[in-house]
């Protein structure tokens, strides 16, 4: 698997990949909800095949330079999961002309009067739904804005008000399950209130949620029509720290060259740094913060953590790693460990390509349509 490694690079498990998906399409079937995944975590058109291939015909992403690639790639239902930006009509417009199915996210009046002057056919539109979280849409409290917005697009001839679709990243903060569980328990009491004020008699409105702590964990979904998670494709630390996943669902690793060794600091130098895992950390039980843990090869997988080694310190392509000494006797200039990341969202973005278990090379948007 690491044969010929010389530099970091993002190894998948298409195993793990496959699993993850099978788990959060059975969480859709015991929830009666419907999974519309986000691309933007693994952005790539092979592993978009696996979903496509499990019956899968919708996805979403977070640009629409992402849905360029996909609908280039044969995806015809997108959600751009992200608030409209004007400065992309034209593209939105091209995908419209070429039957492509398109949502979009509104989160002002703004933008309804403007996609109602420039679109060229109709499509359907989400409002975002801030339900606590503070980064983008309408508070749920400003049911006025809301019923504003409804009025809006219902006069329109190019927009279908499709629903309300809600990101509860603060879930990624939580302590435990139960604290996801009340991010989750909260939102949806907003949402199904909101719904319940500006539904049309004459056709039903969707709810989308999509963090994956929340899809994962929580059990009872009842108001809502559509879970739209991405990062459950791979998981991570951030998730397995959480109890979202277990380790061994984590489906990427950053197999990293070892260059130096200071004994006398129990420090070990790795090729690999901020420009492939990026800054996000996380603390111990200690309070040691941290940017991965180590793991090492073995035939076509790699093992379980290896306890006393952790990636305390990076800077743009340095890593260090702290180990014990028992470790600093075993690891060699020169070996190939791995490192399971943080966020392996930004990871898999930093990194730009995969190299499968097996051997083969899979395919990341940054690289082109290919």
């Amino acid at each position: 698997m690491i044969d010929g490694i010389t530099r970091p690079t993002l190894l998948l498990d298409l195993a793990k990949v496959n699993s993850n998906i099978e788990f959060m399409l059975e969480k859709a079937k015991l929830t009666n909800t419907m999974l519309v995944p986000h691309f933007k975590t693994h952005q790539s058109k092979e592993i978009g095949e696996i979903f496509r291939e499990k019956g899968i015909d919708a996805a979403a992403v977070s640009s629409v330079e992402m849905a360029e690639y996909f609908v280039k790639h044969g995806w015809k239902d997108i959600t751009v999961a992200f608030p409209f930006n004007r400065l992309e009509i034209q593209v939105i417009n091209s995908f419209l002309t070429n039957g492509v199915k398109v949502k979009l996210l509104a989160t002002d009046l703004d933008t309804i009067t403007f996609l109602n002057q420039e679109l060229v056919e109709t499509l359907d539109i989400f409002i975002e739904i801030d339900a606590g979280y503070g980064r983008s849409g309408v508070h749920a409290k400003n049911t006025p804005l809301v019923k504003e917005m409804v009025t809006a697009i219902e006069q329109s001839d190019k927009m279908n008000l499709y629903g309300l679709y809600c990101h509860c990243g603060d879930t990624y903060h939580a302590n435990d399950t139960r604290e996801i569980e009340k991010i989750w328990e909260n939102a949806m009491k907003e949402l199904a209130q909101i719904k319940a004020q500006i539904e049309p008699t004459n056709r039903p409105l969707k709810i989308r949620m999509g963090d994956t702590p929340g899809c994962s964990m929580v059990q009872h979904m009842e108001p809502i029509d559509e879970i739209g998670p991405g990062n459950f494709v791979f998981y991570d630390l951030v998730m397995n720290y959480l109890n979202v996943c277990k380790e061994e669902d984590i489906a990427v690793a950053v197999a990293c060259p070892v260059i130096a060794k200071y004994p006398e600091r129990n420090e070990v130098l790795i090729h690999g740094g901020a420009v492939h895992f990026s800054k996000d950390h996380l603390f111990d039980a200690t309070g040691q913060k941290f940017f991965g843990e180590m793991v090492v090869f073995e035939d076509n997988q790699w093992s379980s953590i290896i306890e006393g080694a952790k990636l305390t310190s990076i800077s743009q392509e340095h890593g260090i790693l702290t180990v014990t000494n028992e470790l600093m006797q075993v690891l060699k200039i020169g070996d190939v460990i791995g490192i399971l990341p943080i966020h392996s969202c930004l990871t898999a973005n930093l990194m730009k390509s995969y190299q499968t278990t097996q051997g083969d090379e899979i395919a990341h948007m940054s690289l082109g349509v290919k």
